[in-house]
């Protein structure tokens, strides 16, 4: 029984390793599925950009800003940075994002873009019509 324990111990600890990894890796995390014949490629081999397939949510964790959720429109462009760090798309409903000391009301249609310093200590996020 103590065998059985220990390696459940073990086991549990690789879990919890393996998530928080995950979880502080990766910029931005979603399954995004393009139309084909519409992907290019950072010749690293990341994803730069696609028309999406169908409406997409990207979750961008950030220390700064947190865990956002920015929904995608589908039939328009989404990019991405050469470190797959989410740049850009139209989105498919409203957001809110909250600055310093105000709210902005990002609405339907319009792009939403993320810029982050060199350093990845500040993040910027705009919202504009085209």
């Amino acid at each position: 029984m103590k065998y059985f324990n220990r390696q459940l111990i073990k086991f549990a600890s690789f879990l919890s390793v393996s998530a928080i990894n995950l979880v502080f890796s990766q910029p931005a995390i979603s399954a995004v599925s393009c139309e084909a014949g519409t992907i290019s490629r950072h010749s690293n081999g990341s994803l730069a950009y696609c028309i999406l397939a169908r409406d997409t949510k990207v979750t961008v964790s950030n220390p700064q800003i947190g865990t956002s959720i920015f929904p995608c429109k589908a039939k328009n462009y989404i990019t991405f940075a050469e470190k797959s760090e989410f740049q850009k798309c139209r989105l498919s409903q409203e957001i809110k994002i909250i600055k310093t000391n105000s709210v902005q009301t990002c609405a339907e249609d319009f792009i939403v873009s993320i810029s982050t310093s060199s350093d990845g200590k500040n993040i910027s996020i705009r919202c504009e019509r085209y």
